[in-house]
């Protein structure tokens, strides 16, 4: 399997090997550690060996990661999968009301997760909505615009918020799914117009999504490279974030990514939320003053929308 995650660029069904990379580890460890114990050490070492290979792409979540920024101001901010088949909006709508986050960027939300949501106006008062991607902050929408997608509740929204009076664009998305030829290379296509949005923002920017991928595919390291974007959980363990219901293949498809000038102080699991994706809470600060206008927007206000 883990020769076939090798070759992840020649076909999509190849790049799906690539994803699991810290199973393979730890089966090959533990099939590996077996044999040696039975004395069938060639074949033992021959595992451990390819256990090794098959960590090293693992050292992306534990090579030490930067100091966050000065102590100072902070955008707090969560990315919930809220599950179109989640009846249940209960508990999500509890945890952020306990503690609201500046941005809330939600993704597979129905109508009826929406007007749910719509009761959190108190506390984040200005929403958005487009292609399924929800967000709701406590801060104007700056600059707000929806990015259509090719695919059912596919799209991202990019809007401009501010940390310690500098406009830092956000741009949350929901990626597909790439099972077959076809919606693979449509969510490489995404990737490609997700990288553009990061590359051509003014200032700091912060990309949260379920972009459908791991960081162990060759996608995800071009979607760093093409946007000028680092990691928010580089350096901070590998904690899956789906299926919630079946661990022992986690997975990480739900990402934080930040640009120059933001540093990323805190970053975690939430709590379960009905959903099959553990939401994901993030809390960065300034790392580089920047300068620029930001205008806002209010919930129900035409969204200008470009297809890329």
């Amino acid at each position: 399997m883990g020769a076939l995650a090798a070759l992840a660029d020649l076909a999509w069904w190849l790049e799906l090997f690539a994803h699991f990379r810290p199973q393979y580890a730890l089966a090959l460890l533990a099939s590996g550690a077996a044999l040696v114990a039975l004395r069938a050490r060639a074949a033992g070492v021959a595992a451990l060996l390819l256990a090794a290979v098959n960590a090293l792409p693992l050292l992306h979540y534990y090579h030490p990661r930067p100091p966050p920024g000065p102590p100072g101001p902070e955008l707090r901010a969560v990315l919930a999968n809220v599950w179109y088949r989640n009846a249940d909006p209960g508990r999500l709508l509890a945890w952020l009301r306990e503690s609201p986050p500046d941005v809330a960027v939600l993704l597979e939300v129905t109508p009826q997760w929406r007007a749910a949501i719509a009761a959190l106006a108190d506390v984040l008062p200005y929403q958005a909505h487009s292609a399924g991607v929800l967000v709701a902050s406590r801060r104007p929408l700056g600059a707000l615009r929806a990015v259509e997608f090719e695919g059912e509740d596919e799209g991202a929204l990019v809007f401009t918020t501010e940390l310690a009076g500098v406009p830092v664009t956000v741009i949350g998305a929901h990626a597909s799914w790439p099972l077959g030829a076809v919606v693979a290379a449509r969510r490489g296509a995404q990737l490609e117009t997700l990288a553009g949005l990061a590359r051509e923002a003014p200032g700091p920017v912060l990309l949260l999504g379920d972009l459908n991928l791991t960081a162990f595919s060759p996608h995800f390291a071009r979607l760093l490279a093409g946007g000028n974007l680092a990691d928010c959980a580089a350096g901070r363990g590998f904690v899956p974030s789906w299926p919630v219901s079946f661990p022992p293949l986690g997975l990480r498809i739900d990402h934080c990514l930040h640009g120059p000038g933001l540093a990323p102080a805190v970053l975690r699991n939430g709590p379960r939320i009905g959903s099959d994706h553990y939401p994901l809470e993030v809390t960065l600060r300034a790392a580089t003053a920047a300068r620029g206008p930001a205008g806002g927007l209010r919930s129900g206000s035409a969204l200008p929308t470009s297809r890329r």
